[in-house]
Parts: C-alpha cells; structure tokens; sequence
C-alpha cells in the first residue's frame, strides 16, 4: 500500500517533470515547492482512480466476455438440432451457468477455491 502511494507520487512528480521538459508547449514557471504540490495532488489522484478504472475495465470484460459467449451458445443452438434452447432468458441462464462453471474451475485450477 504505501509503495503504491510512493509510485504514485513518483510517476506524477517524473511525468509531469518530462512533460514540462521535452513536450513543446508544455511549460512550468512557478516554484518547485508548488510544483511538487500539484505532482502530488496528480499522484493522488492517480491512486483514486486506478482501481475505479479497474473496475470498471473489469465490468466491462464481464459484459463483453457474456456476450460473446451468449452468441457462441445460440450458434450452438442453431448448429446442432440435439440441442434446444427456447427463449432468450433460458439462453442467458445457460450462459450464466457456462461463465459460472468456468469461474469455479478456473479457480480451482489456480489452487485459489
């Protein structure tokens, strides 16, 4: 945790160091006391957000993850006649069953279950 909010800080202090000194445009003209404060507020900032955007991209490979799977198991569906599937919450049942026996073996697998 607290090597996090050093590299944090370290990353924002560096970033915004860089991009004053070789971004065109980008320039810094105020003390270094206040530059270090606003890389530190960038810093904290950048630990805020992270795991927001963790779970967020995370969300978001569930939501696309589940619906590519839902288009493999109606093509399945519609490609094997032994199979039936009526209706379009059956058809998310069965992939919400599919995802689930995946997650349990996938974590079994890791040792981590």
């Amino acid at each position: 945790m607290v090597q996090t909010i050093i590299l944090s800080l370290v990353a924002g202090i560096g970033g915004l160091w860089a991009a004053t000194k070789f971004i065109p445009g980008v320039s810094f003209e105020g003390s270094w006391q206040t530059f270090f404060m606003m890389a530190g507020a960038l810093g904290i900032i950048l630990i805020v957000v992270k795991p927001v955007l963790g779970l967020l991209s995370f969300l978001l490979k569930i939501i696309v993850l589940g619906a590519i799977l839902l288009g493999v198991v109606w093509g399945l569906d519609i490609v094997f006649p032994e199979l039936h599937i009526v209706g379009l919450v059956p058809l998310a049942w069965t992939v919400l069953a599919i995802g689930g026996a995946s997650i349990i073996l996938s974590l079994l697998g890791r040792g981590k279950l």
